[in-house]
């Protein structure tokens, strides 16, 4: 089994792995069981967040290129779930005549979802990104200037991914430089 496959397997035990620390929290939080408070509700939540965060994060971070721009999307995308949660919550809260508690139980299940949906477009890898690797590997890849999709071994200059048509000189000139040598065949 490659490591790419390893952790998409890994990556689907994320929910019931984060529901099984939500009970364990509850029953921790709540010995006698009875209906939680709301301050005990929020942490119950910040343990369910923590644990997501933290897998996720370890499962994901050798196969990410961590520039800035990814590092302060990834740091709004956590604070905007997190404000989506609370609105939700509140929401619930002044629709239903309800509970506080009943609101925190369902405004916060939004975050992580919000969250982890979120990292999965901030940390994909851009088509720019992925011609470096390509190249770093040792390959001869030849990329889409749209979207990057690996074009090496097609017999016509249109990408099946994105459907764009370019001509052979057009491909060979948005490539990443190479030696001049192994274009031409010597």
């Amino acid at each position: 089994m490659s490591r790419l496959i390893a952790r998409l397997v890994l990556a689907m035990l994320i929910l019931p792995l984060a529901g099984t620390v939500f009970v364990f929290s509850m029953v921790i939080l709540l010995p006698g069981g009875g209906q939680p408070g709301l301050a005990r509700m929020l942490a119950v939540w910040a343990a369910v967040y923590a644990f997501i965060g933290i897998y996720w994060m370890l499962l994901w971070q050798d196969m990410i290129r961590w520039t800035t721009e990814r590092k302060q999307r990834t740091w709004a995308a956590t604070v905007l779930s997190l404000v989506a949660g609370v609105l939700l919550g509140l929401l619930v809260e002044g629709v239903l005549p309800a509970a506080a508690e009943v609101g925190a139980l369902i405004g916060g299940g939004v975050p992580p979802i919000v969250w982890v949906l979120a990292t999965v477009l901030i940390w994909r890898e851009t088509p720019a990104e992925r011609i470096a690797r390509l190249t770093a590997a040792g390959t001869d890849a030849v990329s889409c200037p749209t979207c990057g999709y690996n074009l090496t071994g097609m017999r016509e200059a249109r990408c099946p991914e994105c459907g764009a048509q370019y001509t052979l000189d057009e491909l060979l000139t948005t490539q990443p430089k190479r030696d001049e040598e192994k274009l031409e065949g010597r």
